[in-house]
């Protein structure tokens, strides 16, 4: 007896000869979801609105709205875009770096025209130039002298407060009169968005002199009469070691501290706690980043070497900690965050890092050569419904889309064609929405969301002890019609328009070796079988 049974449907292994894989394998499987071991079609899009820009490289959605076709930013670079660390952000601001220049902007400006960002301001506010000077009432007994030294520092419309000037020269003053302070610096040149500043004078506090504040005074203002008793004082200067980011910030992403983490080269800087606009912190390490990762209260490190974890609560205190998979990443947009960890490709294939540790996911798929004739440099990737998406270019222009299901005991890989006709530039996971966006052609559109594509698959090779002949096949499916192919010994011998699960005589008059099956159609197909008798097939359990 021959007989064929297929009962499950799985995805292909490039790597595994067609002889070689399990039954439910197959040799092609584009278009279809895989979900539940039948063999469903991936469905088309639709479209949710029109871009304003031509192929942006990368879209996000803004804000809190409801309405999902607001509010949409676009960008022409590749930007990496994070939301307010504050929950109840009452200016709903966002931040993003490009490698260029940092960025922010609350919604008034980021909204303000037609096109989203409309404008920004300059991430990170800068150090006064101007030093201090103090002018005062010499005392006319000495014991009662106080040494006296002012800074001042810039702050944003948002309270946001950057580092202090030169302090002033010491000057001693009766501290029972007056002391004019000048030179107070105006606002400096930059898109800032700088509204006050701030004044602070040297204090002795506990057993140290610190700097505490005096006054804010409107930016425009450069001179101030202080009478404020020592005693009256106000906070000690929070921002002394303060910095703006670097100016080709790369990689934004937030810590489940509140802190903002990026790269610049082979250095990874962090922000303060919720205060995206102060990066005191950096960590140097002896490769070239390509991109980060965030996962817990880890950052993985991704270079063009051995990754790296960055582990901490506190931004000031994090420790670096080499990884000893060595496996480099080549695409920055290949980075996919998990929640548990991450993936992202590298030279030899898919990598996951998380709590589970590391691991070279698709080794059981892909040889490194058939990896690399994907191009995993060009991989722009996304998560979607536990699915590593990956849109990708071959050297030779041909695009392509994989789709890989690393959640289960049997990963699987399966393709689509969405990306051959026109090209998906970006693509953004909304978590809202539980929807995958792509920015494709002139339009977003919405990932599997609409019409059933016509799916392929073929399945793998069976190999029969003995040349035989195929007379009858059966297909179970939720609808018909379904096309189905027969393959014997590497040749398309038939193709049948199955019209309902009865099992039906095939044209037959060959006999074989090895057999293949091809399934084409847009429904639900939960079994296959073939066999060389009606009998033999419904013998089949």
């Amino acid at each position: 007896m021959a007989a064929i049974d297929i009962k499950a449907f799985s995805g292909v292994r490039p790597l595994v000869d067609s002889l070689l894989l399990e039954a439910q394998e197959a040799t092609v499987a584009q278009n279809v979801q895989l979900t539940s071991g039948t063999l469903a079609p991936l469905l088309g899009t639709t479209t949710l609105k029109a871009l304003t820009k031509s192929a942006p490289k990368t879209i996000w959605r803004f804000g809190t709205s409801e309405v999902e076709t607001e509010h949409w930013l676009e960008f022409l670079d590749e930007t990496d875009v994070i939301a307010s660390p504050l929950p109840e952000d009452i200016w709903g601001r966002a931040y993003w770096t490009d490698g260029i220049k940092p960025k922010y902007g609350p919604a008034s400006i980021i909204l303000a025209g037609a096109s989203y960002p409309a404008a920004s301001y300059d991430l990170g506010i800068p150090a006064p130039t101007t030093t201090p000077a103090i002018s005062g009432t010499a005392p006319t007994v000495a014991s009662t002298t106080e040494s006296r030294v002012v800074v001042i520092t810039y702050v944003s419309a948002y309270g946001e407060e950057g580092p202090p000037s030169p302090a002033s020269p010491v000057v001693g003053l009766d501290p029972s009169v007056a002391a004019t302070y000048s030179n107070l610096g105006a606002a400096p040149s930059g898109a800032y968005n700088i509204a006050t500043k701030r004044i602070y004078r040297s204090s002795t506090v506990g057993s140290s002199a610190q700097f505490q504040f005096v006054a804010e005074i409107p930016v425009a203002q450069t001179t101030y009469v202080d009478t404020i008793s020592q005693a009256d004082l106000g906070e000690i200067l929070p921002s002394e070691l303060w910095v703006a980011p670097p100016g080709g910030l790369k990689g934004l992403r937030m810590m489940a501290s509140g802190a903002a983490i990026g790269f610049v080269g082979n250095t990874t800087y962090l922000s303060e706690p919720n205060l995206p606009h102060a990066w005191p912190h950096k960590y140097p390490i002896d490769f070239q980043i390509v991109g980060v990762g965030v996962f817990r209260q880890t950052a993985i490190l991704l270079t063009n070497g051995f990754p790296f974890a960055l582990n901490g609560v506190d931004p000031a205190a994090m420790t670096p900690e080499r990884l000893e998979l060595k496996q480099a990443c080549v695409s920055r947009q290949s980075i996919v965050e998990t929640g548990d960890g991450l993936l992202y490709a590298s030279p030899d294939g898919l990598v996951s890092i998380g709590s589970d540790g590391m691991a070279l996911v698709s080794q059981k798929h892909f040889t490194r050569k058939q990896w690399q004739e994907l191009n995993p440099s060009s991989f722009r990737s996304f998560q979607h419904d536990g699915r590593y998406i990956a849109m990708y270019a071959k050297t030779s222009g041909t695009r392509g889309m994989l789709i890989f299901d690393s959640t289960g005991q049997s990963p699987f890989l399966t393709t689509t064609d969405l990306n051959a006709s026109a090209a998906i530039t970006a693509a953004y996971s909304d978590a809202r929405t539980d929807t995958l966006y792509l920015a494709q052609g002139t339009n977003i559109v919405r990932y599997n969301a609409g019409t059933p594509l016509t799916y392929t698959w073929r399945s793998k090779v069976f190999r029969l002890s003995i040349p035989s002949s195929m007379g009858v096949a059966a297909v179970e499916a939720s609808a018909f019609p379904v096309t189905l192919k027969i393959i014997a010994d590497g040749q398309t011998k038939e193709t049948v328009s199955v019209t309902g699960r009865e099992p039906f005589r095939l044209s037959g008059g060959y006999r074989a070796t090895e057999f293949q099956f091809e399934v084409v159609g847009n429904v639900e197909v939960r079994r296959l079988r073939m066999a060389s008798s009606v009998q033999e097939i419904r013998s089949l359990a």
